[in-house]
């Protein structure tokens, strides 16, 4: 009868361990996947890694709301992989991220410095039927709707999704691209085609934000 009482007491311990470390298990699981509803630091990785990678999907905000979803599910089909909008250790890896890691990557595989200025010569277009033949009402690159802010860029010199301030014009986000944009041009998209014909064509520094 002692030993009945002496193993109940460790059948219950051992129940209540084991409980533990399946709790301890889940909620690692759970950090190391993130999905919709997700909130923190490491969404916010996540996001300035899509954008750089121009699946844009707004402000870096830790919120992973649609635009997060939606630029994952972009992201997973153009990469083979799994889609279902849950960023796991593939989704991950293939975004240059380490599963474990809230580093930043360099966006697309090029190296930005932060604060760095360039000299570039900046024309100016707007979203008029005009400035986007034969590509009028379709958004930017990454999909960003065309308006003051926007600008285009070489992509080899300026990654997607990067932020920039330009002498002259404020900030703005490279977001679009163009045939005739190559090396160190840029071309800024005003409000109207006024705007743009009276800016013409000047020498500018630019600088990367982030």
């Amino acid at each position: 009868m002692q030993r009945i009482k002496l193993i109940i007491p460790v059948i219950m311990l051992s129940l209540l361990f084991t409980g533990l470390l399946f709790t301890q298990s889940e909620k690692a699981m759970a950090s190391a996947n993130l999905s919709w509803g997700s909130q923190g630091t490491e969404v916010v990785t996540i996001q300035k890694a899509l954008n750089n990678h121009g699946y844009w999907c707004g402000e870096t905000d830790g919120i992973f709301g649609p635009q997060t979803y939606t630029a994952v599910v972009k992201f997973q089909k153009t990469k083979g992989l799994n889609v279902d909008g849950i960023v796991g250790p593939n989704t991950k890896t293939a975004l240059g991220l380490n599963a474990n890691s809230n580093a930043t990557p360099s966006r697309s595989g090029s190296s930005v410095n932060r604060g760095k200025t360039l000299t570039m010569i900046a024309t100016a277009y707007d979203p008029c039927y005009q400035c986007n033949y034969p590509y009028y009402g379709a958004p930017s690159y990454i999909g960003l709707p065309l308006g003051r802010g926007i600008i285009a860029v070489d992509p080899r010199v300026i990654p997607m999704g990067t932020r920039l301030y330009v002498e002259g014009y404020g900030e703005g986000v490279a977001a679009d691209q163009g045939n005739a944009i190559k090396g160190n041009r840029i071309d800024l998209c005003f409000a109207t085609h006024q705007q743009a014909l009276s800016y013409g064509m000047k020498t500018v520094k630019v600088t990367i934000l982030d």
